[in-house]
């Protein structure tokens, strides 16, 4: 019985030249035999397995193979094969039968060998992925715990429960240029944001890898259970609280040798004006980091240890959930009107205004459809969404020609001949703002494909004129005309 293995070396073979029939019938038979080391080598060749890895498997369950099984059951990665993979994810000959999580899933699978490999990814599978990064911050001391609010889901009494010394962190990540020369916007920290008081983050020593963010679940040490993003100071903030387990990193917290958390995730990215625009964020997790790494001018800003606040009358402890409850009943009483306790805990109407999210995006909704009014210059009873749609119509159409005719004038520049300039662009996929060098770089790709290589050499055999029989089955020179002349 064959016992498989994952190996470091790298295959150089034409994966034309790889018998895929075979390697799939090695894995079965394995999987029906219950082989060493079967599963771990089914998960490794292919770029996704859509099914439980079984003896029921079937090969439609395997998606985008790239390694090649030697006799002896070693796993070894192909180059050609992985360039192959990458290309249909992408869907150079065909869309994928694969859902959004499975194509991110392989993606992913396939940019850990482009990284292993020292290989540039194609765009294409960056997109795929939506790049894993991060997003770092250091600990300082500007706000307090209790200034950030409290996201609706989270239960601190329980969180804290049976913990001796509870403590909570304030950490703070402005919008600007990261040290990688990314510009994060402020709406991609909002996202951040609205990410963590809608369901929370968790938070743990250092990063997964991104190949094992959708099956693997490492034990948190930090509970992120608040946010709220300063419009003014353009940061956004994030409470955590430090789970009753993760004794050390309080300890590390409090000397002030770890103070450094890293935001980790998949950002949107955009192109404008030559600069990484970061307009989106997806976040994972908020996780603590050593000092130095590459990433946001993060800070923790605030830590707290206890969750109790003492009044003027006696020195009685009351938690915060105790004082609201109080300010509801005089409420309630009318001892006292919500005006004069906002008045008196200094908040300003648009301070307010920034916690509700909902009034909050009305007016910027708002100021947002006046200023489209303006630029279009819609007035009255005008339609503006008709307007809008003609003019992205418009745009859109605008965009779409100089796109085509940027890939025109690349394929001419890298391609002879009218016909194989046409089988170029039908087989090109590039995206919609891919610039001349990604074009032309796609080019390149498809121009080394051994099978295109001999099509197109078949597309300049021309046969020269004369050469041939007439019908009448004459000589090959019939078709000439000749005749003697003196000389």
């Amino acid at each position: 019985m064959v016992k498989f293995s994952i190996t470091n070396a790298v295959s150089n073979s034409a994966w034309g030249d790889v018998d895929k029939s075979r390697i799939w019938q090695l894995l079965k038979q394995g999987l029906e035999e219950g082989a060493e080391g079967v599963v771990t080598a089914v998960r490794e060749v292919y770029a996704v397995v859509k099914a439980e890895i079984n003896k029921d498997l079937t090969q439609a369950d395997c998606w985008g193979p790239h390694h090649e099984i030697r006799d002896d059951g070693s796993v070894v990665l192909n180059r050609a094969g992985l360039i192959a993979a990458a290309q249909a994810l992408a869907g150079a000959r065909v869309e994928p039968n694969l859902t959004p999580q499975q194509k991110r899933q392989a993606a992913r699978h396939l940019l850990r060998h482009y990284r292993e490999l020292e290989m540039e990814p194609p765009e294409s599978l960056k997109e795929a992925v939506g790049e894993i990064c991060s997003v770092q911050a250091i600990v300082s001391g500007e706000m307090r715990v209790e200034d950030v609010p409290l996201a609706s889901w989270a239960n601190l009494e329980a969180l804290k429960a049976g913990d001796p010394e509870p403590m909570e962190v304030v950490v703070e990540i402005p919008a600007g240029k990261s040290k990688r020369g990314w510009n994060y916007r402020p709406e991609a920290l909002q996202a951040i944001v609205g990410e963590v008081m809608s369901q929370g983050l968790p938070g743990f020593l250092g990063h997964q890898r991104p190949e094992d963010v959708d099956h693997q679940f490492p034990i948190p040490v930090t509970h992120w259970v608040g946010a709220k993003w300063d419009p003014v100071a353009k940061k956004a903030y994030f409470r955590g609280v430090i789970d009753k387990a993760a004794s050390d990193l309080k300890r590390w917290i409090k000397a002030n040798v770890i103070r450094t958390v890293s935001i980790f995730g998949i950002p949107e990215l955009q192109q404008i004006a030559g600069e990484t625009q970061v307009v989106d964020y997806q976040p994972l997790s908020i996780d603590w980091t050593p000092l130095g790494r590459a990433g946001m001018p993060t800070a923790v800003v605030a830590v707290g240890e206890m969750d109790e606040i003492i009044n003027s009358n006696g020195g009685v402890k009351m938690n915060w959930k105790e004082l609201t409850a109080q300010l509801k009943q005089m409420l309630a009483n009318k001892d006292v009107t919500l005006s004069q306790i906002v008045g008196e805990m200094g908040f300003t109407a648009q301070e307010l205004a920034g916690e509700m999210k909902e009034i909050k995006e009305a007016i910027e909704a708002k100021e947002t459809l006046s200023k489209v009014r303006e630029a279009l210059g819609v007035s009255g009873e005008i339609d503006i969404i008709k307007v809008a749609e003609e003019a992205k119509k418009a745009l859109d159409e605008k965009t779409k020609a100089e796109h085509e005719r940027l890939i025109d004038e690349v394929i001419k520049e890298k391609v002879a001949g009218e016909m194989a300039q046409g089988l170029i662009k039908k087989m090109l996929r590039v995206p919609n703002n891919a610039t001349k060098e990604q074009i032309a770089g796609e080019i390149d790709v498809l121009l080394k494909d051994e099978a295109l290589k001999d099509a197109f050499s078949k597309l300049y055999i021309d046969k020269p004129a004369g050469i041939g029989t007439g019908s009448g089955g004459s000589s090959p020179n019939s078709l000439l005309r000749t005749r003697k002349v003196a000389i």
